[in-house]
């Protein structure tokens, strides 16, 4: 009876595990979202995307910018650089085998975006935005779906440190 009650505990538990960490678009920024807040969700969505083997570019951006958002929850300056570093890595290798996928330009922007200037480690900026904001303008035939639509403008309206004053007025003038 014992054997029986463990193995059903570690089937459900199986369950509940994939159920929220899976490889999925969708689940990844939502995961990517609280991680931001959350050190522990950051440092589990870590480990997962580290056991990712596939190809897909959108989720080894997620990988990519959850690494660097550990910079964030980090405490000492050189696990931060570190963190920093790592995401740099991979977002140049995903980047340069998929350089027009949008989501992950943005990804990389909103990053760098937070970046102090003085590490001089924000050096894509111009590059990614006018990436994701060709995909933005053209939406909804562009790369991009209504979620990452929304998000990209959300985030774009709430900094618009790096815009221009036409980039703006196109950006509120945007419906979904």
């Amino acid at each position: 009876m014992h054997i029986l009650l463990l193995t059903i505990s570690f089937l459900l538990t199986g369950l509940f595990f994939q159920s929220e960490y899976t490889y999925k678009v969708p689940d990844l920024r939502h995961l990517y979202e609280k991680s931001a807040k959350d050190k522990a969700t950051c440092e589990k969505l870590i480990t997962h995307l580290n056991q990712y083997k596939g190809q897909d570019p959108v989720v080894l951006g997620f990988k990519a910018g959850v690494e660097g958002m550990m910079a964030k929850h980090a405490w000492s300056p050189y696990a931060k650089i570190k963190h920093l570093r790592t995401s740099a890595d991979i977002f140049e290798k995903v980047i340069k085998k998929h350089p027009q996928v949008a989501e992950v330009r943005f990804l990389r922007y909103s990053l760098e975006f937070f970046i102090p200037r003085y590490l001089n480690m924000s050096g894509h900026l111009d590059e990614d935005k006018k990436i994701f904001l060709e995909s933005l303008f053209r939406y909804p035939k562009s790369d991009i779906d209504a979620e990452v639509f929304n998000s990209i403008r959300g985030f774009l309206l709430r900094h618009p440190d790096q815009l221009t004053e036409q980039e703006k007025r196109q950006l509120y003038n945007l419906k979904t």
